[in-house]
């Protein structure tokens, strides 16, 4: 099979996945998928049709937040291309782009960001649906 053919297969052995948290700040309130579940979800079939995905490039700005009662937060903003390769054949790959953006009181918007980046990237190229439309 080639790349493509391998990502139509993981399309068709994951439908659908259920949110599994909730994000609670202020007033705000929803409901999320966790980046475990996703991962876990999309890691098997990766394994069983012989595909990796690595970051290739990766481009990042981090800024800081100053509030009104002074604390401090940190926000990042990164950009990641990652490599989707099919390991039987080297010159079969796709480039796949993502975006995500964190936001931290200590050192952890980063992590935060990439961790987005990378989730989102997997329910977008799988098509992968959640259950609800952000645009609403």
């Amino acid at each position: 099979m080639n790349i493509f053919e391998k990502i139509n297969e993981v399309m068709k052995r994951i439908e659908y996945l259920t949110k599994d948290d909730k994000v609670e700040f202020g007033t705000t309130k929803y409901k999320a998928i966790s980046e475990e579940k996703v991962t876990t979800a999309v890691r098997k079939e990766l394994v069983n049709l012989g595909i990796v995905i690595a970051p290739i490039e990766q481009t990042m700005n981090v800024t800081e937040l100053i509030r009104t009662d002074k604390t401090v937060n940190q926000r990042a903003d990164v950009n990641v291309k990652y490599r989707v390769q099919n390991i039987e054949n080297a010159e079969d790959f796709i480039v796949v782009s993502s975006s995500g953006s964190g936001v931290d009181t200590q050192d952890k918007a980063i992590g935060k960001a990439v961790t987005y980046a990378y989730k989102y990237m997997l329910l977008r190229t799988f098509a992968i649906p959640t259950g609800e439309d952000p645009d609403k």
